[in-house]
């Protein structure tokens, strides 16, 4: 998928203390919470777009890449997504969840839109295994 290549962090890569672009926002038993509030612009699907970025960290690895982005482009980021998926593999919506959740994986990558509110919505890109991670701990709790 292209548009990955152009985000300035890629899942899997370690965690660099120097890098003076970060803030510490939550430690959990799981891994760390960073985040990045000053003011950032991402080049994605021929178009640049302002944004806040989280980035969750676990054993020093970086497993998901979060972007806030204004509810405004959520329909041209699921068709500009769904452009470079497979055709076999676009972009679903989880009948279960009452928000508006897109998800696709692709080479052991999962992209999720997620409707956060009539404001904003996430791009999470992460890898399979933290997803697994994730549904595992949630079932775990109920």
């Amino acid at each position: 998928m292209d548009f990955i290549s152009n985000i300035l962090y890629q899942v899997g890569t370690s965690f660099e203390e120097n890098n003076i672009d970060l803030e510490l926002r939550k430690k959990l038993d799981a891994g760390k919470l960073y985040s990045s509030y000053r003011y950032s612009e991402i080049y994605l699907f021929g178009k640049v777009f302002e944004s806040v970025c989280y980035l969750w960290y676990m054993d020093n690895k970086l497993t998901t890449i979060e972007y806030r982005f204004h509810n405004r482009f959520l329909e041209h980021f699921i068709e500009s997504i769904n452009d470079e998926l497979p055709q076999n593999n676009k972009l679903n919506k989880d009948p279960f969840i009452e928000k508006h959740e897109y998800y696709a994986f692709q080479e052991s990558v999962a992209i999720h839109l997620v409707d956060l509110n009539t404001n904003f919505f996430l791009l999470r890109i992460s890898n399979t295994s933290t997803l697994l991670n994730i549904k595992n701990s949630n079932n775990k709790q109920t």
